[in-house]
């Protein structure tokens, strides 16, 4: 279950953020087809690699079959590869000024239309070092709305690892392992992280700030990259 539309984003965002691809740049292509509610045939995205040998499907996948919107949880293969062959953060980098955190709440609301309109979906968006909107998704499901995001910005050749990425809801340990896959160093969220979330950015060295909300917000992990001004 998806909201119809960027559906080659959320493919190849989905991809990056599972770890089977490590860059954008293997896609060779991305057709998206449209289904029939008719007949029951659904919309379609084919994704071509360039090189298919260099994709780690076994093992990889925490949702197995298809995307759900559901909790990372379900179908998890092996709590143990959580962070299996994870690529270093850069220490320090970006740096984010603790004012700064308000203005990204502030953008953040900008880039959600569908929210705005129903009061009823899951939004994310990423921000380049000097506060810019690098891209952003909406969608039903909240780990949907993320690979959209991801899979834009890495589509546009954008340098994640000096992305901070901002979610709608909670920080569940799903969303921040997409994040730290594709090496987004500071993760913004308006609800709390899990513990596991938390163990997880702790490790990786990230940054994790939870109830982003007007005025306020709780830093749980800083690794050096909040400056005061």
């Amino acid at each position: 279950m998806r909201t119809p539309g960027r559906d080659a984003d959320l493919a190849i965002g989905f991809l990056l953020g599972e770890g089977v691809i490590d860059d954008a740049r293997r896609v060779a292509s991305a057709e998206e087809f449209d289904g029939d509610p008719q007949k029951l045939v659904p919309d379609t995205v084919r994704i071509t690699l360039h090189d298919p040998t260099k994709a780690r499907i076994e093992g990889r996948l925490t949702r197995t079959h298809e995307i759900r919107p559901s909790c990372g949880l379900c179908g998890l293969v092996d709590a143990d590869q959580l962070l299996d062959e994870f690529e270093p953060l850069l220490p320090g980098v970006p740096k984010l000024p603790r004012n700064a955190v308000d203005d990204r709440r502030k953008a953040f609301v900008q880039t959600q239309p569908l929210f705005a309109a129903t009061g009823a979906c899951h939004g994310a968006v990423l921000f380049g070092p000097d506060g810019v909107t690098w891209s952003s998704g909406e969608d039903v499901g909240r780990h949907n709305a993320l690979d959209k995001a991801i899979g834009s910005a890495a589509r546009a050749g954008r340098p994640l690892a000096h992305a901070t990425a901002m979610l709608s809801g909670r920080a569940g340990f799903d969303l921040v392992l997409k994040c730290l896959r594709v090496r987004i160093p500071v993760i913004l969220a308006v609800s709390a992280p899990s513990a596991l979330a938390f163990d997880l950015c702790r490790t990786a060295g990230a940054t994790l700030i939870g109830f982003v909300r007007e005025g306020r917000a709780r830093v749980y992990c800083d690794s050096g990259r909040l400056q005061d001004e």
